[in-house]
């Protein structure tokens, strides 16, 4: 009888064991340690450099009353493709006097010798002001200029 009985809670702890394992549910990623490496000399690399002024230009922005963006256009007169800029913009009203700056880094694929354009989130949220060279609207708002200066530039260099 004794004999049977372990037979019997083996047999029951088996199966619960078996079970057991049969509902546990995998939540890793499978071949996380797995990497895609590509032979010598076609790896990228990124790194940034500090243009000079007429490397990298900023033009044509615009920023209409009621946006919530604002768009300029990028070109690169670099020997690199840019994947990235830290720009600072001045905001200055129709006196002269400056009344917000902000220094923003965008996302920008610009291959060498390139014009993009490139959209950004307005700093204005409350949608009341416009750059002077937007289109008018009847709508009344308040205008403002820009003095944008590119300070980084994110390029990707080829394996060297």
């Amino acid at each position: 009888m004794r004999k049977t009985v372990v037979i019997l809670l083996s047999v029951i702890s088996l199966v619960f064991a078996v079970e057991t394992v049969a509902r546990r549910q995998r939540t890793t990623r499978g071949n996380v340690g797995g990497r895609n490496v590509t032979g010598p000399g076609q790896a990228a690399v990124d790194t940034f450099i500090i243009p000079d002024s007429s490397e990298v230009l900023l033009y044509g922005y615009d920023k209409p009353l009621r946006s919530r963006q604002e768009t300029v256009f990028v070109a690169n007169h670099t020997l690199h493709d840019i994947t990235g800029l830290t720009f600072t913009t001045r905001y200055i009203d129709t006196k002269g006097r400056t009344f917000h700056q902000v220094s923003r880094r965008v996302r920008a694929d610009i291959p060498s010798g390139a014009t993009r354009k490139i959209d950004y989130r307005s700093w204005d949220t409350q949608q009341s002001f416009y750059y002077v060279g937007s289109r008018r609207t009847r709508a009344s708002g308040t205008p403002y200029d820009v003095r944008l200066s590119v300070d980084t530039a994110f390029v990707s260099l080829t394996g060297q």
